[in-house]
């Protein structure tokens, strides 16, 4: 009988401990997606692919610049392979050189300038720079035309399947598009 008066003691005892901490803690507040004039964009959790926000996640729209995340991404997988290297000096074409649209991202390199290769993933990154999205992609693939094809492949092994690549740079084409969701 003692035994159970203290085991029901103990157990009261815990739960109203319990019940007291309980009423110090913080309600849990989830506060409203923000405002945001995007067109479209898509908030996943990393871990479980779930989509916590979205908005025209699905809309085909022009990436601009993010298509430089894809340049990026499949000279990496390059490089992983083997292909090029990262310590790999590349001689900047005329074709290159030419993605200086006036008012354009670039990295301003010049027409036959040996430059390395870390340095033009640095100019693609920080820079945005046009003309290093090209130097890159003939570098890796021998011409801007053959290295989109790399891109789209990656595309579909990425299951990007509303995304289609049109250059390396991102400025506007008519067959360049993605959606929020196939670049998240």
């Amino acid at each position: 009988m003692k035994k159970t008066s203290k085991l029901i003691s103990a157990v009261s005892a815990s739960v109203l401990c319990s019940l007291s901490f309980s009423s110090f803690a913080a309600p849990s507040v989830i506060p409203d997606a923000p405002s945001l004039s995007a067109k479209g964009y898509v908030l996943m959790d990393y871990h479980t692919g779930r989509v916590l926000v979205e908005h025209n996640a699905n809309e085909k729209l022009n990436p601009a610049s993010l298509t430089k995340l894809m340049t990026s991404y499949v000279a990496g997988q390059e490089m992983k392979q083997g292909n090029i290297s990262k310590d790999d000096v590349v001689v900047i074409s005329r074709n290159a050189w030419a993605r200086n649209f006036h008012d354009s991202s670039k990295m301003f390199i010049e027409v036959g300038a040996e430059v390395p290769m870390m340095d033009l993933f640095r100019g693609l990154i920080i820079q945005s720079g046009n003309d290093a999205s090209v130097a890159i992609a003939e570098h890796v693939a021998g011409s801007q035309d053959a290295f989109v094809g790399l891109m789209n492949s990656w595309a579909k092994k990425l299951n990007m399947n509303n995304s289609r690549f049109a250059n390396a740079h991102g400025l506007d084409h008519d067959d360049l598009y993605s959606t929020p969701y196939d670049i998240a």
